[in-house]
């Protein structure tokens, strides 16, 4: 059985570098899909926003 990216790749190991690395390709591939995200302190999430504003829909949970 082949091992997982997440225990061979040593970006993706150290957890606080893998959680940077994830923020930071949803914040490229959103704005080259011309989609302003923003992440929300409360929940950590990002969301989608219009005109500056929030909307309800979540583009991408918080890594765990």
């Amino acid at each position: 059985m082949k091992k997982s990216l997440l225990n061979t790749n040593p970006y993706l190991k150290d957890a606080s570098q893998r959680e940077r690395a994830l923020a930071l390709n949803i914040e490229s591939s959103s704005a080259i899909e011309g989609i302003q995200v923003k992440r929300d302190a409360a929940s950590g999430r990002f969301v989608a926003t219009k005109s500056g504003e929030v909307s309800s829909s979540t583009v991408k949970k918080k890594a765990r």
